[in-house]
């Protein structure tokens, strides 16, 4: 075990988490009353839920964790606590206030154009955020593998809020001022994978090496920035392929994907054989996380196959198709971004050596809550649904009390990091 000092940035990213957790539990009683079949949300709602999972949970959680890792083993000035507190409240004020755009919907005159109103205020705020990383990143005497995946996951995350600008825009226009109809169009969908394939599979990659290696340079490993930068080609590639319309680019995006998690298991084997996980503790979080990675690499391969052939129509869906679809985001959402998370929660409200109840609720509800829900989708079968919706959802709302109870008590700095090493 390795022992690393907690950022003195931890006060300032408290609300961060809280915040992220509170829009998360919107996001589950929504999920857990449509699985039941006893709520059809209308659009707008559904749209919110999406987003106060997406945006809300894990891509304001993934800010916070940013915020720790970028400053983790250092001293910081007066200045910079308060500059990273600023970032911190400005990044959480945005978010929120995009998810409630969305909730708003038409209940705003002006054909929902606040959201790409609110959408244009997150961009901002991320440019801030990227610059901040990379002004922070020099402050070490090296670069880590886990820093360079976090950079690139955020100028991923970039492309994709110009990307979700355009399609507010399009959504509430109907056109992109001073582009053709189908460019448009194009420019719209690709918001989606270009968050999806870009920035939360880079975003998983960063996490999971920070949570499962030591602070490791590029010089020490190289193999981990070269997947850092699978991922990061691979994800610009998807975007160009649903920008330009030429879907045969989608097999070259998915064989750097392919290769990336390829090294990633690579790197981590040891820790994934059954003598890595006794004595985990909740690095049974990243462990779980990457499991379910790996089952998000042959869902996006075979939808990959399935579209290059043409064997898919994204216009023209089978209910078990929509079913893939859907079951492809989940396992990202819940299967690796959210295990990864309450990983880093774990790190920072304890040492990240015990597993208390709430976390085997977590790690087994989940778990089976997810391949359960995902059976359902792809069978088409509501009653399966129906059943392992609630099991996920209620092992999720237990983890979520246990540790918004342990973030309001934690006012101080985070305690020492226990990081699993792979001597």
């Amino acid at each position: 075990m390795t022992t690393v000092s907690r950022s003195q940035l931890w006060p300032a990213t408290r609300p961060v988490f809280i915040s992220a957790l509170l829009l998360f539990v919107f996001t589950i009683v929504v999920g857990i009353l449509n699985g039941l079949d006893i709520y059809d949300p209308d659009h707008d709602t559904l749209i919110t839920h999406v987003h106060a999972g997406t945006l809300g949970w894990i891509s304001l959680a993934a800010s916070g964790t940013g915020l720790l890792m970028f400053t983790q083993g250092r001293s910081l000035s007066d200045t910079e606590r308060a500059r990273g507190k600023a970032l911190a409240w400005a990044m959480t004020a945005a978010i929120a206030l995009y998810v409630i755009a969305f909730l708003i919907g038409d209940r705003m005159p002006g054909d929902r154009i606040q959201r790409p109103i609110a959408g244009t205020l997150l961009f901002f705020i991320v440019i801030w955020y990227v610059t901040w990383l990379f002004t922070n990143n020099r402050a070490y005497d090296r670069s880590s593998v886990a820093r360079l995946g976090m950079i690139l996951a955020w100028i991923s995350m970039l492309i994709g809020a110009v990307l979700g600008v355009l399609l507010g825009i399009f959504t509430s226009q109907n056109e992109i001022p001073g582009l053709a109809d189908d460019t448009a169009a194009r420019l719209a969908e690709a918001h989606p994978p270009a968050m999806v394939i870009g920035f939360l599979f880079l975003a998983a990659f960063s996490i999971i090496e920070w949570l499962m290696h030591e602070e490791m340079s590029w010089a020490e490993s190289k193999a981990g920035a070269t997947m850092m930068w699978f991922a990061f080609v691979g994800g610009v590639i998807v975007n160009i392929a649903f920008i330009s319309d030429v879907e045969d680019l989608l097999g070259p995006a998915n064989l750097l994907a392919i290769a990336g998690v390829g090294i990633l298991i690579w790197r981590a084997w040891k820790l994934l054989l059954p003598s890595g996980w006794a004595g985990a503790g909740t690095g049974a979080y990243p462990r779980t996380g990457i499991l379910f990675l790996i089952a998000y690499l042959v869902l996006l391969t075979v939808i990959v196959q399935r579209f290059v052939t043409g064997a898919m129509d994204i216009n023209a869906l089978a209910d078990w198709e929509a079913g893939l679809i859907l079951t492809f985001d989940h396992v990202m959402f819940v299967g690796v971004m959210t295990f990864l998370l309450f990983g880093v929660l774990s790190t920072q409200v304890n040492d990240g050596s015990d597993v208390r109840i709430a976390d085997k609720i977590l790690l087994w509800g989940v778990s089976v809550g997810i391949i359960g829900f995902a059976v359902g989708l792809l069978t088409v079968t509501a009653e399966i649904k129906r059943i392992f919706t609630p099991i996920m959802g209620t092992a999720l709302l237990i983890g979520i009390g246990y540790y918004m109870k342990q973030l309001v008590e934690t006012r101080e700095q985070a305690p020492a990091k226990t990081m699993p090493s792979e001597e």
